[in-house]
């Protein structure tokens, strides 16, 4: 089985979605989802629309993938219950510090995007926390499926289609640190698609705007490589966008599993959303295909282009016909400029001419962005199940209706049939009644044996039709529930890393460039700290390195290894080996990601939560099994309840796979045009980008304003992580020394970060 999953952000999408053949579908509630900005369903209504998709047979995943502060986990709790009670299919969860609360269930629970994983390592942990299913990260590569099929019983669901976030698996602060609208809350206000100019142009453009995705064309060889379920992205997005795609998938994935040669209507597709003409994404196609850089929303079909413009009337070269009420986008070279609806049309000629159309450049290309046809296909449907309903009446016996749906029948008798002469029953006066369904998900085909002279009273009829009614939705329901998969959570393991490290958690962690000039600087240092270095700068200076870690040991406590975010295909295998032949040179792991967690339990290292994990409450560290953390950049003094502190350091926001250097000098791998840092620009400041490089290149987009506590240190609990890469000599002793003592003043232009302000 292939699965079709539907994105749905309110009722009528709902409806859509199974109009159109999804096998299952993904909502979320009013709190605790990742998409709140959608109309939602709630605590009141969530049970009925659970049952009304399962009566479809439809499965219904419901998403808590947004991160939970500790104060609310009590409201969080009994969200979950009503989840629960209202028969939800699976839950698609993010915080890991939940799953206490989740695993009183029998629910399966699905690990969302938002966790990131996206290597055999990752998905291992999740395993073995006692997931059913794994979101895999928009970015995993072929190879990293392959291998988790291989290793894991986990099922595998995979995005197909729609919005790519252009930060690894939507982990991003950019919006979160710029207003306070988390991403991880479910409030991101997508900066990501304003426009941006960069060190090597200052020409604006829409540099971090990436194209929409499609891989209808994939449906086969993915099914190959071993994922379970097609997810479909559109929460946000109107329902004949969730139907037409919904309906296509179904036609790709009909066609590969009954050999079908049903024909994909791509215009279909391209109409109802489409962001630059579609990528296939990071497995099929470089960066340059990833990234649209002229425009930021829906292009929709192109369909032609102006020939030409008199007093606000254009006459259109065409392809397909028009209608009123149609909307249109207007681009020229490229670019947007401007839009409209079609409200005056017709045809003259082989051309079209249209009234009060505008001003716009001749040539211009005419976008197909809403097409009524389409909009109309999906509007107000009301899907339905056919069933058969036999009708009898006979004299002396009761009457009886009886209502088959596939293998499922129900019988409802009612009283005994009186005779009559002159108004005797028919199957025109019985259908009348017994036909009228209604609201209800069904049609039927009804039969009727009548002895003729019987009286049978409306009210009777229909009160026979309602009590078959009911105990046929009862009884597909119960077929359904019996049928479900439910997961028994008491072999599963109630922490992943058993081992407790000893960590010298008074002590100050202090991540620096594993560079020679930057271990020199700590000889001065008179304190004692946790040394944090990058891997990238441990593999390829490790004689050094180790060589001068040695020589300033009574400056050192612990050295930590921070681990890139991405490590796919090869990236993870190098890491691996590297780590296994040099145990003996660091004492334990900073993970920014799940598959760092499995490598510090392999090797037995002390393993630090890094900011990449997002820690928003201190259970996370119990159900991981941390030795310590960092807590979630994105909470305030008030709502950390242990562990470190980000307080000084440049703020990774962002972390990209694709390459920018490429975008903005169109350079290849072989002619790699990266020097160093470079930067991007908008009218707030500059945003420096960083490459790391295992195998695979990943660049990290830093926040522009860098973090820096010390004029309320005396406010803040807790202990404290400084990221002091790239500083100086001097900068480096006068910081470490400051945050020591507890006092001292903040850098210009700096930020406390969400420490006294919070996220939405």
């Amino acid at each position: 089985m292939l699965e079709v999953l539907a994105p749905i952000g309110n009722i009528q999408a709902l409806k859509a979605a199974i109009y159109a053949g999804a096998d299952a579908v993904y909502l979320g509630l009013d709190l605790f989802n990742a998409r709140i900005k959608a109309d939602n369903f709630n605590k009141d209504n969530i049970a009925y629309w659970v049952d009304y998709c399962h009566l479809f047979g439809v499965k219904v995943y419901l998403t808590f993938n947004t991160n939970v502060k500790q104060s609310e986990r009590k409201i969080f709790a009994k969200y979950v219950d009503v989840a629960a009670k209202a028969g939800v299919d699976a839950f698609i969860v993010t915080d890991l510090g939940c799953l206490d609360i989740l695993k009183k269930y029998d629910i399966p629970l699905h690990g969302s995007t938002q966790i990131g994983v996206h290597n055999l390592a990752g998905a291992k942990v999740l395993e073995d926390l006692g997931f059913t299913r794994v979101v895999l990260a928009r970015e995993t590569l072929n190879s990293d499926i392959i291998e988790i099929r291989k290793n894991t019983a986990l099922e595998i669901e995979h995005f197909v289609h729609g919005a790519l976030c252009v930060c690894f698996s939507g982990a991003c602060l950019m919006s979160s640190m710029m207003s306070g609208d988390s991403g991880n809350r479910g409030r991101c206000n997508q900066p990501c698609r304003l426009k941006y100019s960069s060190s090597f142009s200052s020409k604006e453009s829409y540099l971090l705007s990436p194209k929409d995705q499609c891989l209808i064309d994939k449906v086969e060889e993915l099914s190959k490589l071993g994922v379970d379920s097609l997810k479909i992205e559109g929460r946000l997005k109107q329902p004949h966008y969730v139907g037409e795609v919904v309906s296509q998938y179904r036609k790709a994935v009909d066609n590969f599993l009954n050999s079908g040669n049903v024909k994909i209507d791509y215009d279909a597709i391209k109409t109802a959303y489409n962001r630059g003409n579609f990528t296939q994404g990071y497995n099929y196609q470089g960066s340059k295909d990833i990234i649209y850089d002229k425009l930021n929303g829906n292009i929709g079909l192109e369909v032609g282009k102006i020939l030409s413009i008199y007093k606000g009337n254009a006459t259109l070269q065409l392809n397909r016909t028009l209608n009123n009420g149609d909307g249109v986008k207007i681009i020229y070279n490229g670019e947007e400029v401007g839009g409209l609806a079609i409200n005056n049309i017709e045809k003259v000629g082989k051309n079209y001419i249209v009234k009060n159309f505008g001003d716009y450049p001749v040539g211009s290309r005419v976008h197909l962005t809403l097409d009524t046809n389409q909009s109309d296909k999906f509007k107000d449907l009301t899907p339905k199940l056919s069933i058969k309903m036999l009708f009898v009446a006979k004299q002396g016996k009761n009457i009886s209706l009886t209502a088959k749906y596939k293998d499922i029948q129900v019988v409802s008798e009612g009283e005994l049939p009186q005779k009559s002469i002159s108004q005797c029953a028919s199957y025109d006066s019985v259908a009348k009644q017994l036909l009228r369904l209604g609201d209800s998900v069904f049609n039927a085909q009804l039969d009727v044996d009548i002895d003729s002279d019987l009286f049978i009273p409306a009210s009777v009829l229909n009160n026979l039709r309602r009590s078959v009614i009911e105990k046929l939705v009862k009884e597909i329901l119960k077929d359904y529930t019996n049928h479900k998969q439910r997961v028994d959570y008491s072999g599963a393991l109630q922490r992943y890393y058993a081992k407790e490290n000893a960590v010298k958690k008074e002590q100050l962690f202090v991540e620096i460039n594993g560079n020679e000039c930057s271990l020199d600087i700590l000889k001065e240092v008179e304190q004692k700290i946790n040394l944090v270095i990058n891997i990238t700068d441990y593999m390829s200076n490790i004689n050094c390195i180790f060589t001068k870690l040695n020589l300033i040991e009574k400056t050192i406590e612990d050295v930590y290894l921070k681990l890139p975010r991405i490590a796919r295909g090869k990236d993870f295998k190098i890491i691996d080996e590297w780590l296994s032949k040099n145990l003996d040179k660091f004492d334990g792991i900073l993970a920014d990601n799940l598959y760092g967690v499995y490598l510090a339990k392999k090797y037995d290292k002390a393993l630090i939560g890094g900011i990449g994990l997002n820690i928003y409450n201190s259970n996370y560290s119990d159900w991981i099994g941390l030795d310590y953390y960092i807590n979630s950049v994105e909470l305030t003094n008030k709502e950390v309840l242990g562990g470190m502190i980000y307080a000084y350091g440049k703020l990774p926001i962002m972390t990209m796979v694709h390459c920018p250097v490429q975008i903005n000098t169109g350079c290849e791998c072989s002619n790699c045009k990266y020097g160093g840092e470079f930067s991007y620009f908008d009218k707030r400041g500059e945003y420096k980008i960083e490459r790391f490089k295992v195998n695979h290149c990943q660049f990290v987009l830093y926040n522009q304003q860098v973090v820096d506590i010390r004029n309320k240190i005396s406010l803040v609990k807790g202990n404290y992580y400084l990221n002091l890469r790239d500083l100086s000599r001097g900068d480096m002793g006068i910081i470490i020394d400051n945050f020591c003592r507890k006092c001292g003043n903040s850098v210009d232009n700096s930020t406390y970060g969400h420490l006294f302000r919070g996220v939405k």
